[in-house]
């Protein structure tokens, strides 16, 4: 029964490209482990492998630890499909004036799921899924280069059953003309899980590689205060074993270093194909929102991350 309900989970989770369901639906599981968990860079598209450096780099490339010149924390919370959720805490601290390192802990419950032997009118019983990524990462600066890895405890529930396995992150990321050039890539979900039930779920092998540009910034005359910061960011990413390529594109833009206002839009995706946001900087407090309107009467889906720096 439990196989049976996998394509299902999958596709809660937003993760099949239209029209594979149910034939692809056994190439990977663990879809959690391929949707970004913060929500500045879901309104940009769900990408982040080249300009990310917060404490999500955990996520998006560990590369980008090495980049920040503080300490932070964030908390996420991403309201997906049906009863879906992710609740993500990541936080990032220096290591030394070149390195940074990064720990985080990403949950994800399907909520109650009806379970069925057969067509029935009234549900065998309840059941959920729940899957869990437990890691820390370090990332190290070389110059304009910074270099990045990261490993992770995973855990899935399906029902009765359960187990475990662990993956290995890898990435890089280039900053160039003082940043205003940044190229990122990352090489997750290497490992392998146990066995559920009786065959191990394959992990979602997952290749990034990205470009990002702050083409401008407007300064006011008077103070040189900022007044307007872009950010665009394209992204490519390549699913192993299904060998499915999405590209993820968007932009951001920072009004009087205090609003964020962000959309971006992405390909061969279920549910999702464009997105927005907008976030609210205050001091050291950060609050960014996504919001994602899924296709095909799916709904909405929203994401929210409160983000601390010290």
């Amino acid at each position: 029964m439990i196989r049976r309900l996998l394509p299902v989970l999958l596709l809660l989770a937003g993760s099949l490209p239209a029209g594979s369901l149910p034939a692809g639906a056994q190439d990977a599981g663990l879809a959690f482990l391929r949707i970004g968990s913060n929500a500045a860079a879901s309104a940009m598209g769900d990408g982040g492998v080249a300009y990310t450096r917060d404490a999500f780099a955990t996520y998006w490339n560990p590369a980008g630890l090495a980049a920040a010149a503080s300490n932070g924390a964030a908390l996420s919370h991403v309201i997906w499909l049906g009863n879906v959720r992710t609740y993500a805490l990541a936080g990032r601290f220096r290591a030394g004036r070149r390195g940074g390192v990064g720990v985080f802990v990403n949950a994800t419950s399907s909520g109650n799921l009806q379970a069925r032997e057969g067509p029935t009118a009234e549900p065998d019983g309840f059941f959920d899924a729940q899957f869990v990524s437990v890691g820390a990462a370090y990332g190290r600066r070389f110059g304009p280069l910074r270099l990045g890895a990261g490993v992770k405890y995973l855990s899935e529930r399906l029902y009765v059953n359960d187990a475990t396995g662990y993956a290995v992150d890898l990435g890089a990321q280039l900053g160039l003309w003082q940043e205003g050039l940044l190229l990122g890539a990352a090489w997750q979900n290497l490992g392998r899980m146990n066995a559920l039930e009786a065959t191990a779920t394959p992990l979602p092998r997952l290749l990034r590689a990205g470009v990002a540009v702050r083409p401008f910034r407007i300064l006011a005359a008077r103070d040189g205060a900022e007044v307007l910061h872009l950010l665009l960011n394209a992204e490519l990413s390549h699913v192993f074993p299904e060998e499915r390529t999405q590209l993820h594109a968007g932009g951001s833009a920072r009004v009087l270093d205090i609003i964020w206002l962000r959309a971006g839009v992405i390909t061969d995706d279920a549910v999702r194909r464009f997105t927005f946001g907008a976030g609210l900087d205050y001091s050291a407090l950060v609050f960014d929102y996504a919001f994602l309107p899924f296709d095909s009467g799916f709904g909405r889906g929203h994401v929210l991350t409160l983000s601390y720096a010290w």
